[in-house]
This record gives C-alpha cells, sequence and structure tokens, in this order.
C-alpha cells in the first residue's frame, strides 16, 4: 500500500471535471489522508457557502479557504494547481506492460508520425535505424518494434535476405505495428526455431501469432537487472506523462511451467505506485495454479492463445467479405464458436473473468456466441462476471446489440482508426465499403448498453489517451462519434468497471480515491481536430503524485521498497 500522508490536501486553483455525471464542474477537492476524496466545491460556490457540494460536510461554513472549501488552512496541506484542468485518472484497459518494459529497454521503434506523415515511409529508412541501434548494441540480438508495414512504399516487412544484409551475422527481429507480423533474419530464424515456418523470414497468421512465446521468452531472458530497471522507468514514466493511475495488464504466454515476464511482473508491479491489474494469457487451468496467488481477483485471457484472429494490417482478421486487395482471402478464423465456448466456459464456471481477442466479424461471432452461452449456462443474462471482448473492431449492428444486451466489456483502442485515417490510408486498401461502415462503431455500442473501456493495445500504440480520444470524438463516421464526455468516462468509468472497481475509482466523488490527471488545456472546450494535441502535466494517484521510478538498478530497487506488496 502506498504511504499515508500526514494531513488531508487541499488542492484548489483549477477547474475540476469529476464525471459522475454531465456538466458537473468543481474548483476545490479536499482529499484526506488516507487518499480518498472528502468532499468536492463547486465551481460557483463563494467563501461565502458551499451550496451543491459534495461531501460529508457539504453546507457548513467555508470561510479562509480558497474557492469556499471547509476548514482552516493550518488543518491540511494546499495545493494550488495554478489553474489546470483535473479530470479522473485514465485506465488503460488494454495492454501489454511486460513486453512495453522489455521493448523499451532493448528495442527500436520503428515508426512514429512526423508533420502528418508515417516515418519512416522506405525500407531504407528502417535499416538507418536498426543500424543506428546495432551501434549501440554490439553485441546480441536486435530488435525492433512499431514497424508500418502499409506505411512504407513497399508495403511490406523486410526479408530475411534483407535484414541479413544490413546486420550480417546478427539475430534481428522486427515487429510490424499491429503486433500481428514479424521478420527475423536467417540468425533469428535459427535461434527460434523457425526456419520451417518463417516464409522469406516473415510471419503473420496463426505462424506469428502462436509463436510468439519463444521470441518473448528470448526478450526476456536478454533483460539485465539495469536494463529491468531502465524498461520499468521508462514505461511508468510514459504512464504518468499519459494521465495513467491504472493499467490491465494482458501477459502470459504458452501456458509455460517457466514463464520469465509473469515472474518479473509478479516480483515488482505490486510495490510500484502505477496500479496494474494482471490477465493471465493461459488456456489450462491446471498451469494456473501457482500464479493465481498474484491475483485480486481470478482473470484470465487477452491476446496470443486467446486471439479469435489476427489484424487488419495483417490481412489476417476473419472478414465476412474478401479483402479488397487479396481476392479470394477473408483473414483466418482461430478458433470456431465451439472452440470459443470450449476454451472460455471452464473458467467460467469456476469463477473466472475471461477475455479474448476479436477484431474481424467472423471472429468476434465466436467469442460473443461462446459468451452468450455460458452466461445462460450459468444463470447470468446481464453478465455480473463481466466478460470482455477485446478490439470490438469490425461488430455488424446484430453483435453490437446482442453485445449490449449483455452488457459485455469492450476494450476498444478507436486510435487505430484515427491513426489509419489520418495518416495511413490502408484501411481503404484493404476493407470494401460495406465492411469499413461497420468500424469502431463507438456511439452504436455505447447505446447499445455495451461497457467501453478505451485502451492502447501497448506496446502497439504510446500510451497517450489523447489519440484514442481523438479517435472517439472525431471518429471519420460522425454517426459513430461519442462526446468529449462519454470518451472521458470510457478512459476512466470503463477501465474501473471492467475490474469491478467502479466503487473506488474512475470518478472524482467524495469516498473514491482521488486518481486524477493535471491537464494545461480544457477537453471540453479545445476543437474536436486538436484534442489529439492534449497533453498531462501531472498524475495523482491516491492522493500522491505519480512518481517516475529511478533508472539505476538500486534507486529502483530502492523505490519498490517504500511500497507494501499489493496483489494485481
Amino acid at each position: 500500500m502506498p504511504r499515508m500522508m500526514k494531513r488531508p490536501t487541499l488542492f484548489t486553483g483549477c477547474r475540476i471535471y469529476g464525471l459522475a455525471a454531465e456538466g458537473e464542474i468543481f474548483s476545490s477537492m479536499m482529499v484526506g489522508a488516507d487518499g480518498r476524496i472528502v468532499r468536492l466545491i463547486p465551481a460557483e460556490a463563494s467563501g461565502a457557502g458551499t451550496r451543491g457540494a459534495r461531501g460529508s460536510d457539504a453546507g457548513q461554513p467555508a470561510a479562509g479557504l480558497p474557492e469556499g472549501a471547509a476548514g482552516a488552512r493550518e488543518d491540511c496541506d494546499i495545493v494550488d494547481l495554478g489553474g489546470k484542468i483535473v479530470v479522473p485518472a485514465f485506465t488503460d484497459a488494454h495492454s501489454h506492460f511486460m513486453p512495453k518494459v522489455a521493448l523499451s529497454a532493448l528495442a527500436v521503434r520503428l515508426g512514429r508520425l512526423e508533420n502528418g506523415r508515417i516515418m519512416p515511409d522506405r525500407l531504407e529508412g528502417l535499416a538507418e535505424l536498426l543500424l543506428a541501434h546495432a551501434r549501440t548494441i554490439p553485441r546480441g540480438p536486435i530488435f525492433g518494434y512499431g514497424a508500418f508495414a502499409d506505411g512504407l512504399a513497399e508495403r511490406r516487412l523486410p526479408t530475411a535476405a534483407e535484414l541479413d544484409a544490413w546486420l550480417p551475422g546478427r539475430v534481428v527481429a522486427i515487429f510490424a505495428m499491429d503486433g500481428h507480423s514479424s521478420a527475423y533474419s536467417t540468425p533469428a530464424q535459427r535461434l527460434f526455431g523457425f526456419e520451417k515456418i518463417a516464409r522469406d523470414g516473415l510471419l503473420t497468421g496463426e505462424a506469428h501469432e502462436f509463436n510468439m512465446g519463444k521470441v518473448t521468452d528470448g526478450i526476456m531472458k536478454s533483460l539485465s537487472l539495469s536494463a529491468l530497471a531502465r524498461g520499468f522507468s521508462h514505461a511508468v514514466g510514459e504512464a504518468a506523462r499519459s494521465g495513467l493511475s491504472t493499467i490491465h495488464c494482458l501477459e502470459g504466454f504458452d501456458d509455460a511451467k517457466s514463464d520469465p515476464g509473469l515472474s518479473i511482473l509478479g516480483l515488482v508491479a505490486g510495490h510500484l505506485q502505477l496500479r496494474l491489474k494482471l490477465y493471465i494469457q493461459y488456456t489450462d487451468p491446471a498451469r494456473l495454479g501457482p500464479k493465481l496467488r498474484l491475483l485480486s481477483r481470478r482473470r484470465v485471457g487477452g491476446c496470443l492463445a486467446w486471439e479469435m484472429d489476427g489484424s487488419i494490417s495483417s490481412r489476417s482478421a476473419a472478414l465476412e467479405r474478401d479483402y479488397l486487395d487479396r481476392p479470394g482471402h477473408r483473414g483466418e478464423l482461430y478458433r470456431s464458436p465451439d472452440e470459443a465456448y470450449g476454451l472460455i466456459a471452464p473458467f467460467v464456471r469456476s469463477g473466472y473473468q475471461t477475455s479474448a481477442h476479436a477484431i474481424g466479424t467472423r471472429a468476434i461471432e465466436s467469442v460473443l456466441s461462446a459468451c452468450e452461452r455460458v452466461l445462460d449456462e450459468t444463470g447470468d443474462p446481464s453478465n455480473a462476471v463481466r466478460l470482455r471482448i477485446e478490439h470490438f473492431e469490425l461488430p455488424r449492428p446484430d453483435q453490437v446489440e446482442r453485445a449490449g444486451r449483455r452488457r459485455i466489456v469492450t476494450a476498444v483502442q478507436p486510435g487505430f482508426l484515427w491513426a489509419d485515417s489520418h495518416f495511413v490510408h490502408s484501411y481503404d486498401e484493404a476493407l470494401d465499403a460495406e465492411t469499413r461502415e461497420l468500424m469502431t462503431p463507438l456511439k452504436s455500442m455505447h447505446d447499445a448498453g455495451c461497457v467501453l473501456a478505451l485502451s492502447t493495445d501497448a506496446p502497439v500504440q504510446d500510451f497517450d489517451p489523447f489519440v484514442q480520444i481523438a479517435g472517439a470524438v472525431d471518429h471519420p463516421f460522425a454517426s459513430e462519434r461519442l462526446t468529449v464526455y462519454q470518451a472521458l468516462r470510457a478512459y476512466s468509468f470503463g477501465g474501473a468497471y471492467a475490474v469491478f472497481e467502479e466503487d473506488e475509482r474512475g470518478t472524482l466523488e467524495p469516498g473514491k480515491f482521488a486518481d486524477f490527471a493535471v491537464l494545461d488545456e480544457d477537453p471540453f472546450e479545445v476543437p474536436r481536430d486538436r484534442i489529439h494535441s492534449l497533453r498531462v502535466r501531472e498524475t495523482w494517484v491516491e492522493g500522491r503524485r505519480l512518481e517516475t521510478p529511478p533508472e539505476d538498478v538500486f534507486g529502483f530497487a530502492a523505490s519498490l521498497l517504500k511500497r507494501r506488496g499489493r496483489k494485481l
């Protein structure tokens, strides 16, 4: 648990959107020594009174404190936020945190948005980035991630022959932006045992998805203690700069007896100030036994072995119509509805919340029909167990209605669609008009009753919440846009609801923890087409500023020892 504050703290000099109700604005917030909100003072309140204030002492005298806050200055610490904007801290409802840590420490990012363009835009640009990175690592494997294959002039990842020519004799593995395709040099293929399955050094579809455990295991074993400390510091620092107080971590590979990523996460994560909530991506209940001690609640699933299909960018999402640029090809369905049911049902009967990846319409049908079936069998028609579908990117209208009726939690990443519509334009090449009209129908999902939980799929995307919020409020299809209020709640309350924490977090209300983000600009006032540029100045968790742990091993270890461990 975080250390107690010595005294209550009054946060003032700000505009606070608590998001418990639309239109409510507060100017000050009293937080108790336990990190919970005691009282919120409305923006219209003055020193003469506190009519409308939320809290146990609403209506009491307010003399002597800013914005009508009750109590004397000497009874609390005062933090003046200098006219900034306060919103509930964000919850990233879908990430792969340990790969984020590892790649932050070891790998080079191979794609970025620069002046309205995807860069680099040619394979030679990838080569330059890899060569520069290799000069910092004279020995050992070279890893790269985030390559926009559809944004390159060649429209593909490099082959093994090209990687061998760029970096002779080196183990090189690079991953596409969507995380569903990868490329390997000849030494890397030998190291990971991919010689017979990697055509020209490339993996996609099932060959990629169900072999990532080998690569991830290799990456984790490459991490020194100093690299681990650096990776955790970078990941937590990025979260703090993104307004995140909580991250849902979908981790674990191949039902492995030895899983270094999970082991490291179990040792470290519970001591971080940043709150991590773990979903274990194992499919064998027997293998979960020893790892259940890590969990505060039974959660299983996510991606990899829990994937029903691949992705649009890798042309492996399971569609109902052919890809425009691959006639006769509709993607790959990894599990039929019966197979999805066979995976999900045993866990739900044993008290687990499950989560499964589904992007294409056929994949959504597999997991949605399985969820409907098991909820009916267990007498839970309104989904009290809070079953999840990750991505939910191309649902038919009937699937949206069915998911909403069951209150399915949908962890969505509208930033993918927003970035593609502004910069990459690959969906126009891959999908016919009728299929594109199904893309991430947020307003339809919201209106139908789906629980929207915004997220980034990090490390596929950065933790930046405002790219996702831009995708929600500036959706390419105007009829599917959310309001700013709805988008912010989906990034705060939706994520809290998904892990049964809506009574503790997700909005700023008396009795809840003071998890909040401080912004320079008001998201309710900036133009819709500029909301992606908003930035977070500070993040507070339970009334304490979220600090980035040191990068050095000893400083990092000391920062962990300051906090008692907690379950994930």
